[in-house]
């Protein structure tokens, strides 16, 4: 899963509410920032087994288990130096085998690798975006739905403060606030 969108508009709370809504489905949940923040701090101390490292470090998929299931956050590491970039870009390729389900937060989609958004399933995307970024991520993701549309869709979904909308690559569906499906896409 990619979330994109500038500050402000709803990446933190959008990925919050994901793990509150499926915490169960993992036992464990790693973090992975340039620094702390207050907010995985609350989460530390409210959902069992999460795990915050800093500096933009990024563990090999080796120090986990595999037999179980994970999540992994990679939240605003855009800037680290292409070897991390590089290690984050396997746990896209073969982390699922792994038992990794893995989130990227980035204030930029086009600021995400390549290879890390062509493997994601799920794009997320906040308000604020200009109408030539919805040009250029609809380009991503072929649809017969015409470009107007498309960004009309994200004109009403994102009306409302910390709104987003969400893509399913897969199940091609566009979802509002994660969980509201609106269309197919």
């Amino acid at each position: 899963m990619c979330v994109a969108s500038p500050s402000g508009s709803g990446k933190s709370n959008t990925v919050l509410y994901i793990i509150a809504l499926l915490s169960k489905c993992f036992t464990r949940i790693i973090i992975c920032t340039k620094t702390n923040e207050t907010l995985y701090d609350h989460l530390k101390d409210t959902i069992d087994n999460v795990e915050v490292i800093e500096e933009g470090q990024v563990p090999a998929m080796s120090e986990y288990d595999s037999e179980t299931s994970k999540l992994i956050v990679f939240d605003d590491l855009v800037l680290e130096p292409k070897k991390t970039q590089a290690q984050i870009g396997q746990y896209f390729i073969r982390g699922r085998k792994a038992g990794f389900s893995m989130i990227y937060i980035s204030q930029s989609y086009f600021g995400i690798p390549k290879t890390i958004r062509i493997n994601s399933q799920y794009v997320i995307l906040g308000r604020n975006l200009t109408s030539r970024d919805l040009r250029l991520i609809s380009a991503d993701f072929p649809s017969d739905r015409p470009i107007k549309d498309f960004m009309s869709i994200y004109k009403q979904a994102t009306t409302e403060k910390l709104s987003t909308i969400m893509m399913d690559i897969i199940n091609r569906k566009i979802y509002k606030n994660v969980i509201e499906y609106v269309c197919d896409l």
